[in-house]
């Protein structure tokens, strides 16, 4: 072979290689790109949206949903007989979960539920600090979920709640140093 092929040849085959190299690391750039935004951190407004989606899907018995819109579920209980009350619970002030002691999980937070029922004078609500999600419910919380039986799904809930009151816990009032 003469000089000039041998050189074609050796130009050729490093030409080809190259190729192959750069197709080899496409796929593992973007392979890397899905992870990186399957792990991101969902926004405030995904995680409450999750949350009452998760609650639509498993209301107790009685219970409907009226509404859902940024962060504030409402739903009314039936009572046998006659008479309704409406419970709002408002994401926004979720600011923790019950200790790991207790089975019993439980959320809480300033005037985060607020009920009004049909027999009470207009205008008369009523306030509550903390609402039972799935356990025992030892503190008789009020517990409008079935969850209890789902403890996969209980755990996503934890989760979903821990992002949820990282978010609520970083406001600040006005004049507070720290």
């Amino acid at each position: 072979m003469t000089k000039k092929l041998k050189l074609a040849i050796v130009l050729l085959i490093t030409v080809a290689s190259m190729n192959m190299n750069a197709q080899k690391k496409a796929p593992a750039k973007a392979a890397k790109l899905d992870t990186e935004t399957k792990t991101a951190k969902p926004s405030k407004q995904e995680t409450m949206d999750w949350i009452a989606e998760k609650w639509k899907e498993n209301l107790g018995q009685n219970r409907v949903v009226i509404s859902y819109k940024n962060g504030i579920f409402v739903l009314r209980r039936n009572y046998v007989g006659a008479g309704y009350c409406d419970f709002t619970y408002d994401f926004n002030k979720i600011t923790g979960m019950n200790n790991e002691y207790s089975d019993d999980f439980y959320i809480f937070g300033k005037q985060m539920t607020s009920i009004h029922c049909d027999n009470e004078a207009p205008g008369y609500v009523e306030y509550k600090e903390y609402l039972s999600i799935s356990g025992p419910n030892y503190n008789d919380y009020g517990a409008p979920f079935i969850f209890t039986t789902q403890q996969a799904l209980v755990e996503r809930l934890k989760k979903a709640f821990t992002t949820l009151i990282e978010y609520n816990s970083a406001k600040k009032d006005s004049g507070e140093a720290f």
